[in-house]
């Protein structure tokens, strides 16, 4: 199992190192990194996830997943509730406490988690991804950012109005709307055929080496001599690679105890490894929105991204 963790590994840090050479060689230029994101974000992964959904949900399945999605709410909200706690007791100021809080709980499934999901578990691990995708999203825009908007200073708040349709807007992601209409299909029997089908098939193979290559763009663009390791940077760390997914677990071990759910060994190492995936590529941006501390997100995300390959490794052998 190590070897074939290490070896998956392997695949992926390769192709963020490419990303990142190319950024370094200066062979693409700055705009190319956002226009692999708006590809990435607006265009193959809302049709992978819609192939997902009628790929590997089905009427067998449909319980056992809804199910697994409110275990992945309730092990995240447990973990809001620690880091809250932890942030008071560090007396963390108002610029950085709700940044805190979004590091320790919220994970980069998109640009991180998936294609780590597919390079460990392959395409069968889908539906289980998309579990935790969807209550990611939810915790992330519906309660993360709430938190970092409440943070921001009296006199540059938005509209209160405003900035609730700005977090309602925000779940309705393209992905999230892959996600949708592929419910949708789902429900009404409606399957993608022939010539579009494998188009769609065409685009979702993009998924992974972009969402890595981006992920290297952002690397080089990153000054290691701007990273200084702080307590609070620490306990970020802990409560991202081991508290988080040692809910996970925790929860899962009670659910399947009071025979509430059985979940198999893939379902249960998905959705421990999508705990420990990095933070979110877009704490930096929500800090800046929000008149916060930027430094502080983009040191925590940084140290992120160098952690997770090893943590990674460690939790493969441990599940």
């Amino acid at each position: 199992m190590f070897l074939v963790s290490l070896n998956s590994v392997l695949i992926i840090l390769t192709i963020i190192l490419v990303g990142f050479l190319l950024k370094k060689t200066q062979l693409v230029s700055d705009a190319f990194s956002s226009d692999v994101s708006n590809l990435l974000i607006d265009v193959a992964l809302p049709v992978s996830i819609l192939l997902s959904t009628q790929r590997y949900i089905n009427r067998n399945n449909f319980v056992l997943l809804a199910i697994g999605t409110l275990l992945i709410m309730i092990a995240i909200l447990i973990c809001f509730g620690v880091s809250i706690m932890l942030s008071r007791m560090l007396h963390l100021p108002q610029s950085t406490r709700s940044i805190f809080v979004n590091g320790f709980v919220n994970s980069n499934t998109l640009f991180v988690g998936l294609p780590l999901n597919l390079a460990l578990f392959g395409n069968q691990s889908l539906p289980y991804f998309l579990c935790y995708f969807i209550a990611n999203t939810i915790a992330t825009w519906g309660i993360g950012v709430k938190f970092i908007y409440r943070d921001t200073p009296e006199n540059l708040k938005p509209e209160p109005t405003a900035s609730k349709i700005k977090r309602f807007l925000n779940l309705l992601t393209p992905p999230m709307w892959g996600f949708v209409v592929g419910l949708i299909f789902f429900v009404i029997n409606l399957q993608v055929r022939g010539f579009l089908q494998q188009s769609f098939v065409y685009l979702s193979n993009l998924v992974t080496p972009l969402a890595l290559i981006f992920l290297g763009l952002q690397l080089a663009r990153t000054k290691l001599t701007d990273l200084k390791l702080t307590k609070i940077d620490v306990v970020a760390q802990v409560g991202k690679f081991v508290v988080s997914p040692l809910v996970m677990f925790l929860v899962i071990v009670v659910a399947q105890h009071y025979n509430i759910v059985s979940m198999n060994s893939m379902f249960v190492k998905t959705l421990i490894v999508q705990a420990a995936t990095p933070m979110l590529t877009a704490l930096p941006v929500l800090a800046e929105q929000a008149h916060l501390d930027v430094v502080f997100p983009t040191r925590i995300l940084t140290e992120s991204i160098l952690i997770f390959p090893f943590a990674v490794i460690v939790i493969m052998m441990l599940v």
